[in-house]
């Protein structure tokens, strides 16, 4: 830090959304100073996909990547059902590729933006109190102060800057996710990520860079960690291709994986003028839709341009509607064995595979080249009534009526707990924390695959049905 004491702005945490969060600021000329608490390598399980708009921010803001030598491009996704049938593939609209980065080389790139930006301070230094207008923080073993007009916390899900506020940093846990690395192995089709359905939990593999892919496993809570190597082993490694499962059984037997808890905080608070919040410290969701990196960039930059702190949170509520409601259903849909979320899941894979228009907007939507709640409620009641149609017996038999009856009213009851849940989630916004226990309580009923940490709410979720 430089004998200056007063910055314009102090960021808290330099991750990726952090420095790009200080490089925005200093880039339209404010004094910023960029704290961060563990300067060595991030070695550790967290994101790696960037969308197209992730990457169109990144270069906003100058920051490039070495392609294939530090990231890999992606157009898109392929998706394997759990059916055996052919996989459906979904590229990105209009032509468009992200990139695919360990979250490592990502990190150490934005924050070497950052460091080169002569009005960004790295400051290497633990903040441990945080009010409006000062950030105090441990640093060679003494105390130290510095005064900002603005502090914006980036500081992750444990976030100080939220805790300052009052807010918790208790998350809902959703699963839990193995990442492995293999070497010298090719995907099944390069410069997509694959999504391989069929196991306890989804199987999200992709290229990380020309030498290197990464298996992340999804583990849901239903399954102890204790039998993880057994589960592994015996549910997930016949999904991968043939050319995968030596390298992946020896790295499962010698434990060479990294794991994570996938949890979900949602968007309650942006905290207040003195104190924003942005990226995982503001919410965040089970990564299935890697959402994560587009919602952050994008507080980021949303609020280095914005002077009125009302119109930033109005119209960040207003973006990650869509977003927010799609990263809560999508992976229940994908996971969820109750009769009811596998119409649905089916009813998916049929609109992909025979709608174009369909399956482009839906790629729209999970890339958040789209995030009008119109398009996710289009897309969403088309699936519904494909689901439902799919549903009605094609014979007169009372048993099958009485069981497609159940089915339809379990997806009735579920997408009404949801629709309500959502609702509530807007009322909590204008009140903060006080009033994110209805919402938690509703979607956990509509959402209980993935919300099971809430045991009294799965005992009267809807959608038994077997």
């Amino acid at each position: 830090m430089r004998d200056r004491q007063h910055y314009d702005v102090a960021v808290v945490g330099a991750g990726a959304v952090g420095s790009v969060c200080a490089l925005a600021h200093a880039q339209q000329g404010a004094r910023v100073a960029l704290f961060e608490a563990t300067p060595e390598r991030p070695s550790r399980l967290a994101g790696e996909w960037l969308h197209p708009p992730s990457l169109r921010m990144l270069r906003q803001v100058g920051v490039g990547f070495d392609v294939p030598a530090q990231a890999a491009m992606t157009h898109g996704f392929m998706v394997f059902p759990e059916d055996g049938s052919e996989p459906i593939t979904l590229p990105y609209p209009d032509g468009t590729s992200g990139i695919a980065c360990e979250h490592e080389s990502l990190v150490l790139r934005v924050r070497e933006a950052a460091l080169d930006e002569p009005n960004i301070d790295f400051v290497p230094a633990r903040v441990h109190e945080v009010h409006d207008g000062r950030v105090t923080f441990a640093r060679n073993g003494a105390e130290a102060s510095a005064t900002a007009d603005r502090i914006v916390g980036a500081d992750g899900r444990r976030s100080v800057v939220r805790r300052s506020l009052g807010l918790t940093t208790k998350p809902l846990a959703c699963s839990r996710m193995l990442g492995f690395v293999l070497e010298g192995v090719p995907l099944p089709l390069e410069g997509y990520g694959s999504i391989t359905c069929g196991g306890p939990g989804p199987v999200f593999i992709y290229r990380l860079n020309k030498d290197s892919i990464r298996i992340n496993v999804d583990i849901p809570l239903r399954f102890p960690p204790r039998n993880t190597a057994d589960l592994l082993l015996s549910a997930y490694a016949p999904l991968l291709p043939e050319a995968f499962r030596p390298q992946f059984r020896e790295l499962v037997q010698e434990r060479r994986f990294h794991s994570t808890a996938n949890t979900l905080s949602p968007r309650i608070s942006y905290g207040t003028p003195g104190r924003v919040l942005i990226g995982d410290a503001a919410g965040h969701y089970h990564p299935m839709t890697a959402a994560g990196f587009t919602l952050g960039f994008g507080d980021a930059l949303a609020v280095a341009g914005s002077r009125n702190f009302r119109d930033f949170t109005r119209r960040r509520f207003k973006e990650i509607r869509a977003p927010e409601m799609l990263a809560l259903a999508f992976y229940e849909v994908m996971v969820d064995q109750r009769a009811e979320a596998a119409r649905l899941r089916h009813s998916v894979y049929r609109m992909w595979r025979r709608n174009g228009g369909k399956a482009a907007q839906s790629m729209r939507l999970l890339s958040l080249e789209d995030t009008s709640e119109f398009s996710l409620g289009f897309v969403g009641a088309t699936t519904v009534a494909q689901a439902v149609a799919a549903t009605i017996p094609r014979s007169l038999r009372p048993a099958e009526w009485a069981r497609a009856g159940r089915i339809v009213a379990s997806l009735a009851a579920r997408i009404g707990w949801f629709v309500l849940g959502v609702w509530q989630l807007r009322r909590a916004r204008p009140h903060g924390e006080a009033k994110k226990k209805r919402f938690l309580d509703f979607v956990a009923r509509a959402l209980p695959a993935s919300m099971r940490s809430n045991s009294a709410a799965e005992g009267r979720a809807a959608g038994n049905t077997s």
